[in-house]
């Protein structure tokens, strides 16, 4: 690395820093009546987080030549959040709830899918507490919750981590202007609005199109059946 470069390098990190793993926000409603003060105070006391990461399946494919991997399937690993717990146990109440939530105690019964998932959302953000990223987790429940060891001659405080499944998720970036508006880019809503604005405007030419086409065979149509009827000499009965 010259000293040029090493220059532009800690000049980019002066100007622009560099995002910090301990700067970070959890947010999601629990599918079941909770009381508001207790879920902000889970959200609050949320300790860790974990960005998603994701891999692919792939198969062995050989058109002509070397073998290529080919990716078949998209696979996206488990979240697992760690939250401290209150004295009044709170916390640990919250996912107690959500676990019955999914199957019932009593007859063992699970509830609808739709009826226990929800989404998830997890920030990052810079010193200034302003968030400059966004992992949404979409159809996300509480899959795992892990003991928690109770011991006399322990001094430590209770925490419990809790591993979230859900279908798949999405990426923000998130630009903070002056005046305290957000605005987000998201690839996946991008890619939503230009193919939307594709099919309106394919329809709207398959229709101009149809009403065209239409319009030209039914008075080719008609045409041709006048003529035909002009020369069948009329029946009188």
């Amino acid at each position: 690395m010259t000293t040029s470069t090493i220059k532009n390098f800690i000049a980019e990190i002066k100007s622009q820093g560099l995002a910090r793993t301990n700067r970070f926000a959890v947010f999601f409603q629990p599918p079941m009546q909770s009381n508001p003060a207790s879920v902000r105070k889970v959200l609050l006391f949320c300790e860790q987080a974990v960005l998603p990461g994701v891999n692919f399946s792939t198969t062995q494919n050989r058109s002509y030549g070397e073998v290529r991997e080919v990716p078949y399937e998209k696979l996206f690993d488990t979240v697992q959040l760690t939250f401290h717990v209150d004295k009044d146990m709170q916390v640990k109440k919250l996912f107690d709830d959500w676990i019955m939530a999914i199957q019932n105690p009593i007859n063992r019964s699970f509830a609808y899918y739709n009826d226990y998932v929800v989404p998830l959302a997890i920030e990052v953000q810079d010193v200034a507490d302003n968030t400059r990223y966004e992992v949404q987790l979409y159809e996300a429940y509480p899959k795992t919750i892990t003991a928690i060891n109770l011991q006399h001659d322990s001094k430590e405080t209770m925490k419990i981590s809790v591993t979230f499944q859900y279908k798949y998720y999405t990426t923000s970036t998130i630009t903070q202007l002056a005046n305290g508006q957000k605005i987000s880019t998201n690839l996946i809503d991008s890619s939503m609005e230009n193919f939307t604005g594709f099919t309106a405007r394919l329809n709207k030419g398959l229709g101009e199109v149809g009403n065209f086409m239409t319009g030209a065979v039914v008075q080719s149509a008609m045409k041709s059946f006048s003529s035909v009827t002009s020369r069948i000499p009329s029946i009188r009965f």
